[in-house]
């Protein structure tokens, strides 16, 4: 695109920038917004500072027909145009200087002729393509007149072209008489020093030199390539081994070293181990980028070391500063200036998250200052911060799902906690799922046994979504309000919530239960139980106990109309719904209570009217 265009808004991109709604795009509208009528094509990538997005979006406005060209512009064709006759009038100035002895003597101060004056004062057409300009006339000086008739015959019957202007065949037997000239004069001053030269036999096996240069480089290659992978790095292990102890103040094993070009380049070392016993920190692999200026000094200087498939529990980070001390010390013989993780998987007692990828926060002594870990598609992003006495960490996420099959998907999660000798303690707790919000703080340990207890508080749940997501179906419409305290203790994470136990209360207004029709039952008084239906209430509230055999709502007291109703609910992990209600109608003089049961499963209760009430 050409930098110098300029472009103007339309009336349907005037009204697209006010009203936003035809660019949806934040780049293109930013685009559109800068479009003045005045600025340049280079103005607007200068004021966006990326050239490339910017004329892509003014192809796309250009194409909506948000913007076009400012009039007044020449056009595509009037600018080839005015290039096709600057290249004619650049090459009749040359032949001119071609044809002309005079002007070949004093280029700078010869005078042109009247015929060269007639040409150039006649006007130019732009009609005409741009090989076929006409060549100036001939030279003050003539050429003899039998040199110019034979040159015209010959002319005529090899090359019989169609009849031209006096002034194009004057000026083209001038040009092709001082060409047969020259050419007849370099014959005869090598007339008499002409030799024959030998007969050369067999093919010349001379290489030249692009053929040597492109040997050269391709044995070069070669042998870089032979040098790298199939050189003895193995027997190196040992010194290797004892410079990164002595740097890093641990004992150290690496599995295998190996250099590679593709598809990464650098220092490989495989199966690495840091440390001993409890403290040990496996490393799958690691990838060193050393500076090539140091390689020969006393202390190497790495620009970039990634580790890869790293398992890094939270006592681990605690002694990663320790680590970096060691190598700032003068007698290290080792510098590193950024650290890099991937396929890592950082946990708290086996509770964690895998596949994850980040990098270190240096300070500028080299000081580690954070340690900040992403999912690979960046919805979470775990930062771990070292304190005099354990962890700081934080949680932030967008969009975030636990795992490609969850039912859980968080609108957002902001978490702040520390960790501290075994104890991660939760201080902020802050989750928007299921149209609603959870804020609370709880307390996790992973000392001997797994252990979780905290407090939450929970608004506008969307209760249809949150029976889907734990599996007890879509009974229940409304949004659910309360707060919560549990706790549970089991001998790994993976059970811990099938110990869980907690105590609490909860509120629902204008919502409805499926399947479930208290009306019909009081209405039919039999027998005869009741299935299906729906019961719509004003307000539902009650206390909720989670044990772990099931789920039990004592206190229930539900508003629907004239009726008002009371009692109790169980349902089992197996979803087997068993309780009791007591139906009353206000409003009338009698106030017969009708007591109802039900039982069955959840997602198909069945309603029934006590006998004998």
């Amino acid at each position: 695109m050409d930098s110098e265009i300029i472009y103007t808004k339309t009336a349907f991109g005037e009204e697209a920038m006010h009203q936003r709604t035809r660019v949806m795009q934040r780049n293109v509208r930013m685009v559109l917004i800068l479009v003045d009528g005045q600025s340049t094509v280079a103005d607007l990538s200068l004021k966006t500072g990326n050239p490339q997005l910017t004329e892509s979006a003014l192809r796309e406005l250009e194409k909506g027909g948000f913007i076009e060209l400012q009039i007044g512009q020449d056009s595509l064709w009037e600018e080839s145009k005015k290039v096709a006759q600057e290249i004619r009038a650049a090459a009749i100035d040359k032949a001119l200087q071609f044809t002309s002895p005079k002007a070949r003597q004093e280029p700078s101060m010869a005078e042109p002729s009247a015929s060269m004056q007639s040409i150039f004062q006649a006007p130019l057409r732009s009609d005409l393509p741009v090989s076929q300009f006409s060549l100036p006339p001939a030279p003050s000086e003539k050429v003899s007149a039998e040199f110019v008739d034979r040159a015209e015959d010959q002319a005529e019957t090899k090359y019989p072209f169609p009849s031209k202007s006096p002034v194009q065949n004057e000026a083209e037997l001038s040009l092709v008489a001082h060409v047969k000239a020259f050419f007849r004069r370099v014959k005869e001053s090598n007339g008499s020093t002409a030799s024959i030269k030998p007969i050369r036999r067999g093919q010349r096996t001379t290489m030249g030199w692009p053929a040597r240069i492109g040997l050269g480089i391709f044995s070069t290659f070669g042998l870089v390539f032979l040098l790298v992978y199939f050189f003895p790095y193995d027997s190196y292990l040992p010194e290797v081994e004892s410079v990164i102890a002595e740097a890093t103040g641990r004992p150290v094993k690496v599995g295998s070293m190996r250099v590679d070009i593709y598809p990464k380049s650098g220092l490989f070392l495989g199966d690495v181990r840091f440390g001993e016993g409890s403290d040990e920190l496996n490393i799958a692999q690691i990838r060193v980028h050393p500076t090539l200026n140091t390689l020969m000094a006393s202390k190497k200087n790495f620009r970039e070391v990634v580790l890869s498939g790293v398992q890094l529990p939270a006592e681990q980070v605690v002694g990663l500063p320790g680590v970096f001390q060691s190598m700032l010390k003068t007698e290290s013989g080792i510098g590193i200036e950024h650290i890099s993780f991937e396929s890592t998987k950082v946990s708290f007692g086996g509770l964690g998250f895998s596949d994850m990828e980040g990098e270190t926060k240096l300070s500028a002594s080299g000081v580690l200052e954070a340690l900040v870990l992403r999912t690979p598609d960046r919805t979470l992003t775990l930062q771990i911060k070292p304190l005099a006495q354990g962890l700081d960490v934080s949680l932030e996420g967008f969009g975030w799902r636990p795992s490609q099959t969850s039912l859980f998907l968080f609108d957002s999660v902001n978490l702040k906690g520390s960790i501290n000798n075994g104890t991660l303690t939760i201080s902020s707790l802050e989750l928007r799922l299921f149209d609603g919000l959870v804020q609370g703080v709880a307390i996790l340990r992973a000392d001997r046994n797994t252990s979780i207890s905290g407090d939450v508080v929970f608004e506008r749940i969307n209760s249809t979504r949150f029976g889907s997501a734990i599996g007890i179906g879509q009974q229940f419409v409304g949004e659910v309000n309360g707060k919560m305290r549990f706790s549970a203790i089991a001998d790994s994470w993976a059970n811990i919530f099938s110990e869980i136990g907690a105590d609490g209360e909860f509120t629902m207004h204008r919502g409805s239960i499926r399947g479930v029709d208290l009306t019909e039952a009081v209405r039919r008084a039999s027998g005869t139980p009741v299935q299906g239906g729906t019961t719509l209430f004003e307000h539902l509230s009650g206390k909720i106990r989670l044990t772990p055999t099931g789920y039990q709502f004592p206190g229930l007291i539900l508003n629907s109309g004239l009726m008002q109703s009371s009692g109790r609910i169980e349902v089992s992990k197996d979803l087997k719904v068993s309780g009791r209600m007591d139906l009353q109608m206000r409003g009338t003089v009698n106030q017969t209570r009708v007591p109802v049961t039900i039982s069955g499963s959840l997602k198909a209760p069945e309603v029934q009217v006590v006998k004998g009430y």
